[in-house]
């Protein structure tokens, strides 16, 4: 026990605060979650297009490319079968292809030199006078062609006389006079700076890099740093999808990894060579692009993106904590009230709520409560003062009855005297007498009724039977009033399980009601009807109505604006309804009068119980 009394309260979080921290957790996590998604799905959209793109840049740059070293390479084919040629026989004494070949270098502009040399590697004919005469043996220069009618495979040499590099293009110069000899070899230093201003990437193209590479991965043109591609994943563009995608010489190939230095690239392969004069072999041109360069506009993306989620944040958690406030303070109105009801034990009134929301039905439903509270409080004096009425109707009962019943014997044999006798003023005062003690003894009955009532004796009764009965007895009072009483004819018959006497007082009660409230002339209409699980009894009038002071407590106790009513007649008709399962409304209908409803369950009657039959 007094570790539970020493026990720390648990600390309360508000309402607000976890307002806050929900709308916190959702905001910054749909922000992320749809950042994630956004950028996810951008990139696999994307990427299909980066690697087409490269594709697309290695073709274009590869037909340049063999479009310009073919161009070359039928040039110094050509030049090599000139007739001119035959000249290298004499050592070209006249300087006639000397010339030539100075005319060449000239109007071109792209070679740094065009030479001829013998079988023995000896200069006999050069662009450059200094070359004429000197032994180009065992140098890349004088390097034997390759057999047949095609030029040799290109080479990237550097010229130190030049201070610079050059792509080796060569063919033999054939013998006119013998068939299947050699004069020597015809070589065309082709300027590397050629190759870099073709291998270039296209404008708005700026991040792709291109490389010209040999077989053995040496740079020839283009960018200048090396790149190696740590392999991780290689496919062919096109492959099972559009085999004619690309031009001759095989699709590109694609790779995706990393270089020494970690950073990722997506690189397209082509090779170079697919032309029948262009003997490249091995040769392969690559465009290259960092991934992180490629995806930027997907980065810049998700960047925006995060951002605005930020802003959005901070704007939703400045609104959710406006809008705690705002859905708290109302429960903090009711805590107060709470509070001071608990302390003081008077049921102070309930401010109304301003919202339509939940908050507002909790305050509805607190003012439900209280004012619960107030009607249960109100009952219990009611109660109370019903026993005391119950308990002085009874003591009462046996000792008003008998007199009662005593001056109502008296007045019927004065007012048979006075009859006689022919005195009409005293016969009518017996009369007076009479009714008066007849009205007497119906309150006394009344109020042993309603305050000592009796439990229902069910069984399967003709609502309508019920109603045709009540409305025969009360024909000779209706045809009094000026009223008629209209009972409709239910199709098929309505049987519902009740105790017939009482359900006869009801109808009894309301058409009696609907006659004291019925004009001259007047008709009260009468129906039963089947409504499913219940069955209903409506009588309609056209009458006054119920007045508006008294519709709220109607089918209370003493409630009755009629002369000479005590209140009781609805009273009862409530109580033996509501004994029976059932409920009783009223209300006033469009163009004049009340309609009264009795609805009424279908069921079985309990077992056991007496019954009277109608």
């Amino acid at each position: 026990m007094a570790s539970e009394a020493t026990a720390k309260p648990e600390r309360m979080i508000s309402i607000r605060a976890k307002l806050l921290a929900a709308s916190a957790i959702l905001l910054m996590g749909s922000t992320l979650l749809y950042g994630y998604v956004a950028f996810t799905a951008a990139r696999t959209a994307l990427l299909p297009s980066i690697r087409e793109q490269l594709a697309d840049d290695a073709i274009n740059v590869k037909g340049g490319l063999e479009e310009m070293l073919t161009a070359h390479y039928l040039n110094v084919h050509t030049w090599a079968h000139l007739a001119m040629m035959r000249e290298l026989v004499v050592r070209d004494m006249d300087k006639t292809i000397a010339h030539f070949l100075e005319s060449v270098r000239r109007d071109y502009g792209v070679y740094l030199a065009v030479l001829a040399v013998d079988l023995n590697g000896v200069c006999v004919a050069s662009s450059d006078p200094l070359d004429i005469g000197r032994n180009f043996a065992g140098t890349a220069i004088a390097g034997p062609p390759s057999a047949g009618p095609n030029p040799s495979e290109p080479t990237l040499e550097w010229s130190e006389r030049h201070q610079a590099a050059y792509l080796r293009l060569a063919s033999p110069i054939p013998d006119p006079d013998r068939k299947g000899e050699m004069l020597g070899t015809l070589v065309a230093m082709l300027d590397r700076e050629v190759l870099d201003r073709i291998v270039v990437s296209k404008p708005g193209h700026s991040n792709v890099e291109l490389r010209l590479l040999d077989k053995d991965e040496r740079l020839i043109a283009g960018r200048d740093t090396p790149l190696e591609i740590r392999h991780v994943a290689a496919w062919r563009v096109g492959q099972g999808e559009n085999p004619d995608r690309f031009p001759a010489g095989g699709p590109p190939l694609l790779r995706e990894g990393t270089d020494a230095a970690g950073r990722a690239f997506i690189t397209a392969e082509v090779p170079i060579g697919s032309r029948e004069m262009l003997p490249t072999p091995g040769w392969h041109l690559m465009a290259s692009v960092p991934k992180d360069l490629a995806l930027s506009p997907v980065a810049a993306v998700r960047d925006r993106v995060l951002a605005t989620g930020l802003a959005l944040v901070v704007f939703g958690l400045l609104a959710a904590a406006w809008l705690a406030s705002r859905l708290t303070q109302p429960i903090k109105e009711l805590t107060r009230v709470a509070a001071r009801i608990a302390r003081s034990g008077d049921l102070e009134a309930v401010p109304s709520p301003r919202s339509h929301d939940e908050v507002g039905e909790l305050a509805r439903a607190f003012q439900r409560m209280v004012g619960a509270v107030t009607t249960a409080n109100d009952e219990m004096v009611r109660t109370s003062k019903l026993a005391f009425l119950g308990e002085m109707a009874a003591g009462m009962a046996h000792e008003i009855r008998t007199p009662l019943g005593i001056i109502r014997n008296a007045a019927q044999l004065l007012e048979r005297r006075m009859d006689k006798a022919g005195d009409n003023e005293a016969g009518e005062w017996a009369v007076f007498i009479r009714e008066e003690s007849d009205r007497l003894a119906k309150v006394v009955t009344e109020l042993l009724d309603f305050v000592k009532p009796v439990p229902p004796m069910k069984n399967q009764v003709d609502l309508h039977a019920v109603a045709r009965r009540a409305a025969s007895l009360l024909s000779v009072e209706a045809a009094n009033r000026g009223v008629t009483i209209d009972v409709a004819e239910p199709a098929p018959a309505v049987v519902v399980p009740c105790d017939a006497d009482q359900i006869h007082q009801v109808c009894l009660n309301l058409l009696m009601n609907a006659l004291q409230a019925s004009t001259r002339g007047g008709s009260v209409h009468v129906s039963v009807e089947s409504r499913g699980e219940t069955a209903a009894l409506i009588v309609r009038d056209r009458g006054n109505g119920i007045p508006a002071d008294i519709a709220d407590r109607l089918f209370e106790p003493f409630t009755s604006q009629r002369d000479g009513g005590i209140g009781l007649g609805l009273a009862i008709v409530r109580r033996i309804v509501r004994a029976h399962g059932g409920e009783v409304t009223a209300r006033n209908r469009t163009g004049g009068g009340a309609k009264f409803v009795v609805t009424l369950p279908l069921g079985a009657p309990e077992a056991g119980k007496e019954s009277h039959e109608t």
